[in-house]
This record gives structure tokens, sequence and C-alpha cells, in this order.
């Protein structure tokens, strides 16, 4: 790997990473922030770009495995950050508090005690020996070397000769050996903000718009495929300034996306976009559906993963998404095993999805509507206001059982206060009745009432989701949801109404093509490629 010192203006750097150490009453005596001169209030964000923001659990966790070897996942205790939207959608000011930045010394402790516990991993680090000949030559050089990944940029001159000067004052004050004194300054690397925040300045040093530089563009890339850092190809071409245009950026995703660290991206991305990151805690009762284990639920997630994979490193286009056949997969043959030919295919018959917006058990109509409009649709709903919406066990007393959702349904629908909602829900969400609550198919309740799978959806009738897909399909080709998800995650915020022409654009170019192909003409887009984009900013 190569790297050459570059030295963009950083004082906007400074002002905010100061900002935040007064914030968190950070004493200047410690390590977090406080090598910088204080100054006002930052701004928490450049207008229409990217917002200051830390890494999330899963990218901390991931990128100190992917810089220090370790196995350690420190940030699976750190405190949850609420976001709207994806968990890196919530910028570092709104959610850095004072038990948060405890957490990073403790890992930082941790983490480097771990890295030179063992041989392997502390002789990655050491690039030389720091306690052959004399000066601090080595330690500089190891300094450089570790600073490069852990910043995902070269380290300025200054702040080399800084990290130097702890490693001398550890020798000499503290007196640790040099290679103790080696473990101390990686320990204040990972405490740094420049370790801990994604800082963007881009080539302008009076932050107008402007390209990002190569090494920000590198760490875009990498945190949106791989939730990690820059590996060394991406950090090379940064030196090289080989990031820069379409004909650069286009082999990258698909080098990325070949890469086995791009599994990342259907768990972080798809897992969030579409639910799938939370099956690992979803339970079913296994009295009642008896194939149901942790095994079954370990397969429903992996053959999601793969059919997601088939749209992205694969030749699937997005237009097939709600009709494609599945994965194979041996582990769920209890579930597909009663299936009558042509009943599946398709995300919505998943027995992931299914299972996921399914109650334990029951299956949930609703439920499984309201994450088909939202999610799939970026369809806002929302219960009329100052509404009591009365549980659906409670529509209709006792004398109807639960095990007949559809009549139960038609009770909440008996009051215009839910009406309003059912009528749209009720026909997406019951057109899955013949699927439990572990996606196996069925043809009657557990009462014995047979399924009833008919609606209408927009003047059309059916006889279950089989009917209903094309009229969904439909829908689907005139709108933008993927790209909208998409751009809110590789963005790191909600798009604004001024992402919106440049977003439809975009839509419009990919025209329901495969996700790889829409990951690449949102990464040599404006919005991704400058530190503005064509957003200035404006309400959602």
């Amino acid at each position: 790997m190569t790297f050459r010192p570059v030295r963009p203006d950083r004082a906007a750097a400074r002002l905010r990473l100061a900002a935040l150490g007064c914030l968190l009453s950070v004493p200047c005596g410690g390590l977090l922030g406080c090598d910088d001169a204080p100054t006002p209030a930052p701004a928490a964000a450049a207008p229409g770009g990217m917002p200051l923001h830390h890494m999330t659990a899963a990218e901390y966790n991931s990128t100190v495995a992917h810089l220090l070897g370790t196995s350690l996942r420190p940030a699976d205790s750190f405190p949850a950050a609420g976001a709207k939207g994806f968990d890196a959608n919530v910028g570092a000011l709104s959610s850095l508090s004072q038990v948060l930045v405890q957490g990073y010394y403790d890992a930082a402790r941790q983490l480097a005690a771990d890295a030179f516990s063992n041989e392997a991993r502390r002789a990655a680090i050491l690039v030389c020996d720091p306690g052959a000949g004399a000066g601090d030559g080595c330690a500089r050089d190891i300094i450089a070397r570790f600073g490069l990944r852990a910043f995902r940029r070269p380290l300025e001159a200054a702040e080399v000769e800084r990290y130097a000067a702890q490693y001398t004052h550890a020798v000499t004050a503290l007196e640790m050996s040099p290679v103790e004194a080696v473990q101390h300054v990686v320990r204040a690397l990972l405490t740094s903000p420049n370790f801990l925040l994604r800082i963007e300045l881009g080539p302008d040093a009076a932050g107008s718009p402007g390209a990002l530089n190569g090494y920000e563009i590198a760490s875009r890339l990498s945190y949106l495929l791989w939730s990690s850092l820059p590996d060394d190809a991406l950090l090379d071409a940064a030196a090289r300034d080989e990031l820069a245009t379409e004909g650069d950026l286009r082999p990258q995703v698909d080098r990325m996306l070949a890469d086995p660290k791009s599994a990342a991206f259907f768990r972080n991305f798809f897992g969030q976009w579409l639910g799938t990151r939370t099956l690992p805690s979803h339970e079913a009762d296994a009295a009642l559906f008896p194939p149901w284990s942790h095994e079954l639920r370990g397969a429903m997630l992996d053959q999601a993963n793969a059919y997601f994979a088939a749209f992205t490193t694969g030749e699937r286009p997005w237009s097939e998404f709600l009709t494609a056949p599945h994965p194979e997969s041996p582990q769920l043959a209890p579930i597909y095993e009663n299936d009558p030919e042509g009943a599946r295919g398709g995300f919505l018959t998943l027995p992931a999805f299914l299972t996921l917006s399914s109650h334990a058990d029951r299956t949930s109509p609703t439920s499984r509507a309201k994450t088909i409009l939202a999610q799939l649709f970026c369809t806002p709903l929302a219960p009329p206001a100052g509404v009591d919406i009365p549980e659906l066990d409670a529509a209709g007393g006792d004398a109807i059982p639960i095990d007949n959702v559809r009549k139960k349904l038609e009770k909440h629908r008996e009051s215009p206060d839910c009406a309003s909602c059912h009528d749209v829900l009720d026909p997406i969400g019951l057109s899955l009745e013949h699927f439990d609550p572990i996606g196996a198919y069925r043809t009657a309740y557990p009462n014995g009432d047979a399924i009833d799978a008919t609606g209408v959806y927009e003047g059309t009738a059916f006889d279950d989701v089989s009917g209903l897909v094309p009229a969904l399909k439909k829908a689907a080709a005139s709108g933008t949801c993927p790209t909208e998800q998409l751009f809110a995650y590789a963005l790191r915020r909600s798009p604004t109404s001024q992402d919106r022409p440049e977003i439809k654009a975009i839509a419009a170019a990919w025209s329901g093509g495969t996700i790889g192909e829409l990951v690449k003409r949102i990464v040599t887009s404006e919005a991704f490629r400058l530190r503005h984009g064509n957003g200035q900013g404006g309400a959602p």
C-alpha cells in the first residue's frame, strides 16, 4: 500500500471536534478532541451534504475487526442511538452522550490490549521494531501507517508530531517499553474523533460546493458497501486520485460487491430497509408451529440474504423483486412442502418476510400490509389523530375467535375511524392469509374456517397474493422507493425536497435494473461525489 500526505484545510474539522469536546466536558488532558483549539458551537452538517456523524455499532465492530484483526465486539454494549430510517441517519451532535464517550474509552483500552496480546495482530501493527536504534523514527512510521487506516486518510505532519510526542512521553515519563508505548498511542488513536467520526471537508477551504477528496470518497464507498474502513486498494486509489470519475467508481463498486465484506450491505441496508435484521430476535410459538426452531430461523435469514444478493451481485433486475423464484434451502423444506403449484414467488412469500410480519401465534394482515406499503412503496402510514384504535383481539368481543383474522378485521372496519385505514390495508394483508405465522402454506384456520384470501385492489379483484402482485408490480414500476432508500443509506440522511429532482433522475435512468447498477448510479451522482451536491437543504 502506498500513501502520500495530503493537506486539505482542516480548520472546520478542528472547530467541530473541539466543540464536541466542549459539549461533553472532556478535559484537555484527555484524548478526545482536545488537541484542537476551542471554538464556538459547530454546524452539525453541510447543507444538503452528509451530516457529521459517528460510526454505528455495526460499523464500529466491523471497523475494529478489519483494523486490528480482533474478534471483540465492544459496540454491542454501546447505548443505542435512535434514528429515523437507517441507524446511520443520526447526527453525532444529537446522539453523542457521556455514556457513549466512556464506552469509546473503555473499548479503546480493551482493543489495544487485545491487539498487543496476540503475536500475529501485534506484528501487523509493528511494521518495524520500535526498540531498535536510537530516536523515534520507527514509532513515527508505525504512527503514520496505522493512522492512515484508522483515520481513513494520511495524518498531517502536526498529527504525527503529536502522537510521536505521546510515544516519547510514554517511554520517558511513564517508563513504558517501546512496544507498550506504541500500544499507548494506538489506544489514543482509537479515541480520536478522527477515528470515531466521519469528517468531510473536501478540497475547498471555504466549505463551498466542490468535489470531495479521494480519501473521503473511499470512506463513503467502504461504509456504504462494507460498513467498514477502506481497504488498501481503495486507499491507494485515493492517493492516486483515481476515485474522481464515473470510470473510476464503477469498477470499484463491482470489486467491492464481489468481496465477502459486502455481506454487510445485505445485513445493514436490506436488513434495515426490509426488516430482516430483526429476524434473529423474532420468536414464533413452537407449540403451535412445530417446525419452528432457531435453526429454521437462521435458514430463513440466509435465504433472504441470498435472495437480495441475486438482485445486487447477480443479474436479476429489481422489476422481478415481487415475482422471482426463491433460493433453494433444504432446511426450509418443511415450510414449502405443502405449497400448491404457483403459490409462491417473490419477496412477499419469502418465509422471512411472512414470519417477521406475524405475531408469535397468528398472522397479522395489518402488519404485512403496512410493511409492504411503508417499506416497498415508501408510503407513510399513521392512524387517525385522536382516535383510540382497539387491539384486534378486542374487536367484536369474544364472540369471534381470533383464529379467523378476516372476521376480526371486518369488525374493525365497522368503525368509521378504523375503516379509513383498513379499507386500504386489509385487501393487501389478507391476500397473504394462506401463509401461516412461519410462512407455511395452509388452507384453513386452526378453528377449521376456510382461508379466504380474496380481495379488490384499486378496482381489480384477485383470489390471493398471486393475483395481487401484478397490480403491485405496476405501481412499483412508476415509483422511486428503492432509489430513495439507497440514497438515504448512502448519504446517511433523509432526502430533502431539493434532493427530489436528482432522485427522480437516478430512478429514471436505473429503470428497475439491478441493485448493483443502482449503487453505481448513486455513487456517481453529484450528491455522493460532491461536498454539497445538488441538495442545498430544505424541508423533507
